[in-house]
């Protein structure tokens, strides 16, 4: 046994370990990982094709080839996923599914015409693919700053190995179809893929990921000179819960920092701090958040069935139909039609 066939069989078994680790987490809060054990599985199957290959056991298990070059086309699309479901939650719809188009397409395609000039053309897919992908992951990671949400270490190590594994393919094909010049093969970078981004999962588990399984922490602005000095910050959270949870504040669409920061009796920079130090989120995000809590709860009112959506939202304090929708399908993952289905099944 040679020593690639080793590294990938030890690889492997790491993958195995790491996808029966995460297929036992149960919070619905790591949305992310719905799609990272796909990932997983998929690189992992490309790993133990090549192992069996380097092995000579092909004329052996022929099945586990007839997937071909297809299963490549997945971990683009599976990585963009499972990185921007980690900022806004994306389920698996109609709309996600048609991410997995290109390996549908190839998987039909492998089996009418294999000649080389094809292959070329199915190298160049899979690296526009994979290149256009992991751009936006990047993308997306950075942008989430703006959100009030900042990728963790573990995020940025696992996207910076995507976006390496993008170049280097890119490379690869430069040197293979440009200059014809035959260098490593594209599954040999598949395989170290994968044992970067195995490596990159265990370090962080052993470093305490084991225990929350978060790819993102909130924002938590520091402030070089405290507003909230001369303030009881236990008083203020219970006058803060006060307005929000008995008297609603939060349903009048009107309602703005000033409005809120009146109320308490403080200015708006110590508000803004308070929420950003203490409660880790914006003003915006705040009203958004006990806005929705009160629609989530108007939807399974049976008494308020004669108003419509439109009308809930309107109630519960949004200004717009469109900005509802966004808000209830980022902190919930489902439509508002959605959540009424789902919650009425689960109650019989």
């Amino acid at each position: 046994m040679n020593l690639l066939v080793f590294i990938i069989g030890y690889a492997t078994i790491q993958s195995i370990l790491l996808i029966c680790l995460l297929s036992s987490v149960k919070r619905k809060l790591d949305k992310g990982i719905y799609y990272l054990i796909p990932l997983l599985i998929v690189t992992t199957f490309i790993g133990v094709q090549y192992m069996f290959i380097n092995l000579g056991y092909y004329q052996f298990y022929p099945k586990l080839f007839a997937l071909g070059f297809s299963p490549m086309f997945l971990i683009p699309p599976l990585f963009y996923l499972f990185s921007s479901s980690n900022f806004n939650y994306q389920r698996l719809s109609l709309k996600t599914m048609l991410h997995f188009m290109p390996f549908v397409f190839v998987l039909i395609v492998q089996f009418i015409d294999l000649r080389s000039p094809f292959k070329k053309i199915l190298f160049s897919l899979f690296v526009a693919q994979l290149l256009g992908y992991s751009i936006e992951s990047y993308r997306i990671m950075r942008k989430g700053r703006k959100h009030n949400a900042e990728p963790s270490r573990v995020l940025k190590f696992l996207t910076l190995c995507m976006l390496i594994f993008a170049i280097c393919t890119f490379i690869l094909f430069i040197t293979k179809i440009g200059l014809d010049i035959n260098s490593v093969n594209i599954t040999t970078l598949v395989i170290a893929f994968l044992i970067g981004f195995v490596t990159i999962l265990e370090v962080a588990m052993v470093k305490g990921l084991n225990t929350s399984y978060d790819f993102i922490t909130l924002q938590n602005k520091k402030y070089k000179i405290s507003n909230l000095q001369s303030q009881n910050l236990n008083t203020l959270n219970e006058k803060v819960i006060e307005l929000l949870s008995h008297k609603k504040v939060f349903l009048n669409s009107g309602l703005n920092a000033n409005d809120m920061a009146n109320q308490l009796g403080i200015s708006r920079h110590q508000l803004t701090e308070f929420l950003n130090q203490e409660l880790k989120c914006s003003f915006n995000v705040l009203m958004n958040t006990y806005r929705v809590d009160h629609v989530k709860d108007a939807l399974l009112n049976k008494n308020k069935k004669h108003l419509s959506i439109s009308g809930l939202a309107n109630e519960s304090g949004f200004k717009s139909t469109a900005t509802f929708y966004r808000v209830f399908k980022n902190q919930t993952g489902l439509t508002p039609l959605e959540y009424i289905k789902e919650h009425s099944q689960s109650s019989k």
